[in-house]
């Protein structure tokens, strides 16, 4: 039976997981509008995580009494809205992450997480493993479809109140 964690281990595992995605679709946007023939410098972009009108389950595959325990093999899904620098609504992310390191304390398990941000022009792939205690992730950007195919960069996602802010360094 699915069970929910702490509310801020939830939005962090949320945060992290949007961010990974959130920079996938701004990495493709800058490859795609790159046309010159030199390569383009880095660029970097902010987009913001929201925990309302997420939605959230934690999968528990291995017997437990403790409700705040993540175990190996436990599965975590959800869904997030993210919106860019302005508060503009640009897409959604869809994640699951599988505990790879167990904990009595969820905050205290390391989970491997892939996300997928759909977008109207193409969907956005990241991929990272997640400290649930840390107050901060990195994440790389892995691929896309559509607008985003060959999309590639590096995200760092910080935790807030309100779920997320993330730095986005895009490929050049």
């Amino acid at each position: 039976m699915p069970s929910q964690p702490h509310a801020r281990t939830r939005r962090h595992v949320a945060a992290l997981l949007t961010a990974t995605t959130a920079a996938a679709a701004t990495a493709a946007v800058a490859v795609l509008s790159s046309a010159s023939a030199q390569a383009p410098a880095s660029r970097i972009l902010t987009l913001h995580e929201l925990d309302k009108g997420s939605t959230f389950v934690h999968v528990r595959n291995t017997p437990t009494k403790a409700q705040q325990s993540n175990r190996l093999g436990d599965l975590i899904a959800f869904t997030n809205p993210i919106t860019d620098a302005a508060g503009t609504r640009v897409g959604r992310l869809h994640a699951q992450c599988v505990t790879t390191v167990g904990a009595r304390d969820f905050r205290k398990s390391t989970l491997t997480c892939t996300a997928i941000l759909h977008l109207r022009d193409g969907d956005l792939t990241g991929q990272f493993v997640n400290d649930l205690g840390a107050q901060s992730s990195t994440g790389a950007i892995t691929g896309g479809t559509g607008a985003y195919a060959g999309a590639r960069g590096v995200v760092v996602s910080k935790q807030t109140d309100v779920g997320s802010d993330d730095t986005i360094t895009l490929a050049g």
